[in-house]
């Protein structure tokens, strides 16, 4: 063999390496890339209802978030004889779907035990401002809004504040409360533990194997700093736990959800144990999404066992208020 055609066949050689990695580089990026244009820079018109249709008469109000944004939000009042509130629920749907507004049945349940609720329809949603969805980034500050709303009103301010979301919305109220500390409580529904941790479950769930979307992760991570921050990517609802303190927290999930594994509820309960908060958990066999039984979504007070559980978690904020008797 001559040194011509052994550099040629290194040279070959080299060639088909560069090509592979170039590939798998590609997938590696591609796929985040793929992911993220699915939500971002998005709008979701969302079909929002009218409260009557659930029983329950609400006030239309306009929250202002502090990076300037309008969003939509919905008020009920605890029914209660000339008496005040034991506090607010703050209610958040999930990352595109449904409405908030498909929560009122909730706030009639949170009415009929001394209750007001403030519904948030988050940024980039229905009628609310904003062009993207900021997967929990940028909603707690949505959160935000709605608390310092409740905090300046006088029916309100004096009483609890109980952040509550589902899905997306669980994670969001998990990160609002360890950036609000007017927060008093959380009730996170089937909240994922880190965005990218629920972006490499979601890619397994439609067929990529794990080690390579572990593999791509970083570069999702690389994504969501350059378009939100990169100040604001280790804001997660698992390091948000850190900063909890005595605040109880409720986490609620169910063993087969495959949406978000329970995986990310086994990692929020060992942070939230890890930093000694008072927690409360529920968990449902199969797989419910939304943890309540799908026939009972907007009537939850028939889920007996489900209901039971949120209502429960209120109870310790009622001693020393000045709710109903």
């Amino acid at each position: 063999m001559n040194i011509k055609t052994k550099y040629k066949r290194s040279f070959s050689w080299v060639g088909s390496i560069g090509i592979v990695l170039a590939l798998v580089l590609l997938v590696l990026v591609g796929m985040p890339l793929y992911a993220a244009s699915l939500l971002l820079h998005q709008r979701y018109d969302v079909q929002q209802r009218d409260s009557l249709e659930f029983g329950i008469e609400s006030q239309y109000i306009t929250l202002t978030t502090s990076d300037d944004l309008n969003l939509a939000a919905w008020r009920t009042f605890a029914e209660t004889e000339g008496g005040s509130p034991y506090g607010t629920v703050i209610i958040l749907s999930g990352i595109q779907r449904p409405s908030v507004t498909e929560f009122f049945g909730y706030a009639d349940m949170l009415a009929q035990e001394g209750w007001d609720a403030l519904l948030i329809e988050k940024r980039a949603r229905g009628s609310s401002e904003g062009t993207t969805i900021g997967l929990g980034f940028t909603e707690w500050k949505d959160v935000q809004a709605g608390v310092e709303f409740l905090d300046a009103d006088q029916r309100a301010g004096d009483f609890p504040i109980v952040a509550m979301g589902t899905s997306a919305g669980g994670a969001t109220v998990l990160t609002a409360g360890g950036n609000v500390p007017r927060i008093d409580g959380v009730i996170s529904i089937s909240g994922y533990s880190t965005w990218t941790e629920a972006y490499v479950d979601n890619a397994v769930e439609v067929g990529i194997p794990r080690f390579v979307a572990v593999a791509s992760s970083p570069f999702m991570d690389l994504i969501v700093g350059a378009r939100f921050g990169f100040d604001v990517t280790g804001n997660t609802p698992a390091h948000a736990l850190e900063y909890f303190g005595t605040r109880p927290l409720l986490l609620m999930h169910s063993t087969e959800d495959h949406h978000v594994p329970i995986t990310h509820f086994n990692r929020l309960q060992k942070e939230a144990r890890a930093f000694n908060i008072p927690l409360s958990t529920f968990v449902r066999e199969g797989d419910w999404h939304f943890v309540v039984y799908d026939h009972y979504i907007e009537d939850p007070v028939q889920d007996d066992e489900f209901s039971q559980s949120i209502l429960d978690f209120l109870n310790q904020f009622e001693e020393g208020s000045n709710g109903q008797d």
